[in-house]
């Protein structure tokens, strides 16, 4: 059964509401023909330059745009928040400093015509990480120490400079990624492969991904140590300029080798116990004192005759039970001649 709310008001209403939802969503990141035309419902970002927002103008009237509001909730008939100056909206420029952090939804603005359209204001922002080279982009190896037979590559993601900033298919901003040294050389050129100008053409990527400059083996790099890579704004140029780049991530390059020798040192420590094991040393004193009985041994000698003397009653011992039994005979014999 039908909502009450549909029956009430009828399916051509919910039809002409579904209808209205997917103009707008198809027209949202619709720039064109060129970068630097703005649509209604498009995305741009704070440091932009030579923006063109005629087409945000009251398509009857053909008034300039002379101010862009961000409304609470986004809502024109509730309070205003924010009003960025427009002095020329055939060459806008997105100034941080005037946007002031509050990003959003703004209305295009004319007095005699109110709120015409709309657009959303957001910053360019990067991030950049690294992993193991494909299959293994699940792996993650920031701040892990890698062996130089490792291969890798960087995942970069930009949502919403990846996903808005375009026109007619063509994602004009691009990235460098600087590779810091362990001796402090920079550059962008890793292990032979060039990292300079990466289209940011989707919301995220790896750099060993088809038409990317590849996964990078380790072997290339010379030193051993920590490694610092950063993503760079190159295009466009006020992103260049002002835009933030992304956060340092970092990952240490060792020779396996070396790695393994590292840990026998511990077994080296364990060597250190047979130093301990010395106790078999102290037991070579231990055999010591018997280098000193054979010498006692031959001085002990003529001891061991005098010795062998009271040694002797011991054998002479083993008489007596003997005599014992010439008595008892002779005992036996006394009785059995009184019988």
């Amino acid at each position: 059964m039908a909502p009450e709310w549909i029956r009430r008001r009828g399916l051509p209403l919910v039809l002409l509401a579904v209808c209205v939802l997917a103009l707008s969503v198809g027209q949202a990141g619709a720039r064109g023909p060129t970068i630097s035309d703005i649509q209604p419902y498009d995305t741009i970002f704070v440091y932009e330059e030579g923006l063109n927002l005629t087409q945000l103008r009251n398509a009857t009237t053909d008034n300039p745009v002379v101010a862009l509001r961000r409304y609470q909730d986004d809502n024109p008939g509730k309070s205003l928040i924010k009003s960025i100056p427009v002095a020329d909206d055939t060459d806008f420029e997105v100034q941080d400093l005037l946007v002031g952090g509050e990003y959003g939804t703004y209305f295009a603005f004319n007095p005699a015509d109110g709120e015409t359209a709309l657009v959303m204001i957001r910053e360019p922002r990067v991030f950049l990480d690294v992993v193991l080279a494909n299959p293994y982009h699940n792996e993650p190896l920031a701040g892990l120490s890698v062996s130089e037979n490792t291969r890798i590559a960087f995942r970069v993601a930009s949502p919403d400079v990846g996903a808005f900033y375009q026109a007619g298919g063509v994602y004009p901003a691009t990235i460098d990624i600087v590779l810091t040294h362990p001796g402090g050389a920079e550059s962008t050129v890793i292990s032979g492969l060039n990292f300079a100008g990466l289209n940011v053409s989707s919301t995220r990527f790896y750099t060993d991904d088809p038409g990317r400059p590849g996964a990078i083996p380790l072997s290339g790099l010379r030193e051993q140590g920590t490694y610092t890579a950063r993503a760079v704004w190159r295009t466009p140029e006020g992103f260049d300029a002002y835009a933030p780049d992304s956060e340092p991530v970092t990952f240490t390059v060792g020779n396996r080798v070396g790695v393994e020798t590292g840990t026998p040192t511990p077994a080296a420590t364990a060597t250190a116990t047979p130093t301990v094991t010395a106790v078999p040393a102290t037991a070579t004193p231990t055999t010591a004192p018997p280098t000193t009985p054979p010498a006692a041994t031959e001085t002990a000698t003529p001891a061991a005759t005098a010795t062998t003397a009271p040694a002797t009653p011991t054998p002479t011992a083993a008489p007596l039970p003997v005599a014992v039994a010439v008595g008892a005979l002779a005992i036996a014999l006394v009785i059995s001649r009184r019988r």
